[in-house]
């Protein structure tokens, strides 16, 4: 995502608003690989304070995903906000700005005419992006035998199937329920 501040920078004080929808770069997510479904949309506001821009808003868009219980493929919508300061990499004054949405963690350098907010669109979609994905919240998973989605169909696999070293703790408590 790139935006163009040409004649912003010659303005201190000004802000504009700025609508994209583009395309984003694959996601590493705990070893997998999430891709976009379809162009990320941002409703920004960038902001000249005179020596740095201030660069706020939303980001949204659709990840494809696995449910980590039952492997189905789903969409997963992601919105994240965006509050980042960039400052002219020749500057050699140190940067204060308020920000008006959150804290800042770093100041970015940039040069030239055009910002690329990409790496920090992904940083901050990664930020919110939960641990697991469920397909829903009752997923009932896989059958740990057969591998047979439980969502779709029961399995035909026997009843329980109890690990022989604790077989005697299930005689145990069928004799202590008389």
């Amino acid at each position: 995502m790139r935006i163009d501040v040409t004649d912003l920078k010659k303005s201190p004080g000004e802000s504009i608003q700025v609508e994209l929808s583009s395309p984003l770069p694959e996601l590493e997510f705990y070893g997998e690989r999430l891709s976009f479904e379809g162009p990320a949309r941002a409703s920004l506001e960038i902001s000249n304070t005179g020596k740095a821009l201030l660069v706020e808003g939303k980001v949204k868009g659709t990840l494809g995903v696995r449910c980590a219980r039952c492997l189905e493929p789903f969409r997963w919508p992601v919105e994240a906000t965006l509050s980042e300061v960039y400052y002219p990499a020749d500057s050699e004054e140190l940067v204060v700005v308020e920000p008006t949405q959150g804290e800042y963690q770093e100041w970015i350098p940039f040069s030239g005419d055009v910002l690329d907010i990409t790496p920090e669109v992904l940083k901050s979609i990664l930020l919110v992006l939960p641990m697991r994905f469920l397909c829903k919240e009752g997923c009932r998973g896989l059958c740990p035998r057969c591998g047979q989605n439980l969502n779709m169909a029961p399995c035909a696999c026997p009843g329980e199937d109890v690990d022989p070293r604790l077989m005697i703790l299930k005689d145990m408590f069928k004799d202590s329920n008389r």
